[in-house]
């Protein structure tokens, strides 16, 4: 494996990199590597046009700015749905 360094990176950057390296156990490295996986994953799936639902919905979000606590609240909520069959169908009568 080869070795990258990465110079100037933002302390805002670096913060919230190692606060999701904190919150998913792994150090900032392995962190780091996850989230450039992740990232080259989802390009080659866009490329392809095989967006999963999850993909899709960063993509559309993709400008907002979440949280981590406010994106993992997102996706549970996401979750649940899916476990309960979805939403209920309106009744428009």
């Amino acid at each position: 494996m080869a070795d990258i360094v990465i110079r100037n990176v933002p302390e805002h950057v670096r913060a919230a990199l190692e606060a999701r390296a904190r919150q998913s156990g792994r150090c900032l490295s392995d962190e780091a590597k996850a989230l450039l996986d992740d990232v080259i994953e989802a390009g080659r799936a866009r490329q392809a046009g095989e967006l999963n639902a999850f993909d899709a919905l960063r993509e559309a979000f993709e400008g907002a700015f979440m949280t981590d606590e406010e994106h993992a609240d997102f996706m549970q909520a996401i979750e649940e749905m899916r476990r309960e069959g979805g939403r209920p169908v309106p009744d428009f009568e």
